[in-house]
């Protein structure tokens, strides 16, 4: 029975390897070969930005994302009741 164990934890191993392996050699590079992640990428290797150094607040968004969050927050000030 122990042998049994052994062999299926090697196996599900091995199929967890293989996932991540055809979600890294296939799957992603098939997603960076669309159009619309290409156009992002040149736009990023065009300014010498590295992608992989991107934190979130250096996103385009942000600023709106922000910019929303902090109204959404005045306007929950402004609807608490004076104390």
């Amino acid at each position: 029975m122990i042998a049994r164990q052994r062999c299926y934890r090697i196996g599900g191993l091995a199929g967890l390897i293989a996932l991540l392996s055809i979600i890294w050699l296939v799957v992603l590079p098939a997603y960076a070969r669309q159009p619309e992640m290409r156009q992002h990428l040149k736009w990023l290797d065009d300014r010498g930005i590295d992608p992989s150094a991107m934190y979130y607040t250096e996103l385009d968004v942000m600023d709106d994302i922000l910019a929303k969050h902090r109204l959404a927050e005045l306007r929950q000030e402004s609807n608490r009741p004076n104390r």
